[in-house]
């Protein structure tokens, strides 16, 4: 996927999904596939999407499928997913064809609450508004000066949370037209592999934007993690604290930084 649209993935508050026609496996999908169903993204590419869909539902599941593959689009159509605790949501669907052979199904589903299902669907959106709110507070985006941002992260980084980090620094950059983004890992004792691979993804999106990614204070086991990966830093400054990275900043942005003498 375009870096582009996969931009536009992260920030959606929507479920959008593409999907192979063909052999029936989801090919992308929005964090908040993950945030609804409990499932992680992985796990849903793993399997037939049909798998996750309640059996009193797959016949119609299935028809719908194959007019999309024909051609036709499909402007609505309701369906219910199991999630990761075995209860199911009730989603509305739109989607369109392939447009050439072997393009994906692209669709977008939004959950909807029936007579049976609006306590459940009311009080999994309460869950996902207080788990945005959470990661707000949790991985705060500052305005240190003028042209720069920073990002202190601290205690566990989670696939998910990777994810919400991501929009919200992309986020504060444009909003902010930033010319940096400092991204401090101090608080960062470990993360596993998949994890790196997000943080890594979140300095090259905020190049993308047109801004330089610094990163500060990395432990030496997430610097172990980094070179086990053989993930370069291309374009990337990495220093030891966030003092150092704003000092960096500020002189490249043509300021003099110098200690000003104790006063008697």
């Amino acid at each position: 996927m375009p870096d582009l649209h996969r931009r536009f993935f992260d920030l959606s508050t929507e479920l959008l999904c593409t999907a192979d026609s063909g052999s029936g496996y989801f090919v992308d999908l929005s964090p908040n596939w993950e945030r609804l169903l409990g499932w992680t993204l992985d796990e849903l590419r793993s399997a037939p999407f049909m798998e996750f869909v309640d059996p009193a539902d797959r016949d119609s599941t299935l028809a719908a499928t194959a007019r999309l593959a024909g051609g036709s689009d499909i402007v609505r159509f309701e369906n219910r997913y199991r999630r990761k605790d075995g209860s199911y949501v009730p989603l509305e669907w739109a989607s369109t064809a392939p447009q050439a052979p072997g393009d994906p199904i692209c669709a977008v589903a939004r959950l909807i609450a029936t007579p049976d299902a609006a306590d459940a669907a009311d009080i999994r959106l309460g869950e996902i508004r207080r788990e945005a709110l959470t990661a707000a507070v949790s991985t705060p985006i500052i305005q240190v000066w003028d042209d720069i941002v920073t990002m202190p992260v601290v205690g566990l980084v989670d696939s998910v949370r990777a994810a919400d980090m991501k929009s919200a620094l992309l986020a504060a950059v444009a909003r902010t037209g930033a010319k940096f983004a400092i991204v401090d890992l101090t608080g960062v004792d470990v993360v596993d592999t998949a994890t790196a691979d997000h943080l890594l993804r979140v300095m090259r999106a905020v190049q993308l934007l047109g801004a330089r990614c610094v990163i500060t204070g990395i432990q030496p086991s997430v610097a172990q993690i980094i070179v086990g990966l053989g993930l370069g830093l291309p374009g990337v400054v990495t220093l030891r604290s966030l003092r150092e990275g704003l000092r960096f900043c500020l002189r490249d942005l043509g300021y003099a930084v110098r200690r000003e003498p104790a006063t008697p």
